[in-house]
């Protein structure tokens, strides 16, 4: 019983990491990246404070994962 209840759990982390990582934004690289960046601070994007609170979330539901994984090898 355990066992099921711990694997729903870590599908539904495992999804809601996929879909974290996915709503992401790609490291521009080269010169137009640089640019675009140094545009974006200048500018005060608001795509920072989003970004930053992403890989946060994506660190913890990481974690989470991990410890679900070895919870289920614990119990089975």
């Amino acid at each position: 019983m355990y066992e099921t209840i711990l694997m729903v759990l870590e599908v539904l982390v495992s999804l809601a990491l996929i879909a974290v990582v996915l709503m992401q934004s790609g490291k521009s690289a080269g010169l137009s990246g640089s640019i675009g960046g140094g545009g974006e601070t200048f500018f005060g994007g608001k795509s920072n404070d989003m970004d930053a609170m992403l890989a946060k979330v994506t660190i913890v539901l990481g974690v989470l994962f991990g410890v679900l994984t070895l919870l289920i090898a614990k119990v089975s």
